[in-house]
């Protein structure tokens, strides 16, 4: 695998803004639920999304969307869990530890839903059974 420094430098600077952005919005909002929103921005997929889209293909870019969007569900997952466990656990850094994991295997789970999903709307529309 080769190394294009630009384009990990770009990929850098994209995410990288975007987090930062993020992060000054956190502190300048005053109301911290509603800036909590800001925390959840999805700089890195939109950084991922636009380097494939422009440096490989549509489909590769629809494919870096789709485990996006697997892994910001596997966000909700995530965050549930790691409410729930601060406040019954009353334990913050065992709570967000089994949270990370709830998020990576929720995300697969995800992601495997999505796949077959896509899978049979395919299968349908080559039968013409789909509108």
């Amino acid at each position: 695998m080769e190394i294009d420094i630009r384009d990990l430098a770009l990929r850098f600077i994209l995410g990288g803004s975007s987090v930062v952005a993020c992060f000054l919005v956190l502190q300048l909002l005053p109301w911290k639920a509603f800036a909590g929103i800001f925390a959840a921005f999805p700089a890195v997929m939109v950084a991922a999304v636009i380097m494939a889209g422009h440096f490989e293909s549509s489909e590769r870019a629809a494919d870096i969307a789709l485990g996006a969007s697997a892994g910001m569900m596997g966000c909700t997952v995530c965050v549930l869990v790691a409410s729930l466990g601060m406040q019954y656990l009353n334990k913050w850094g065992l709570s967000l530890l089994i949270a990370l994991v709830a998020w990576l295997f929720s995300s697969f789970v995800f992601i495997r839903l999505m796949q077959g999903f896509l899978e049979r709307r395919m299968e349908e529309r080559g039968r013409g059974t789909a509108p």
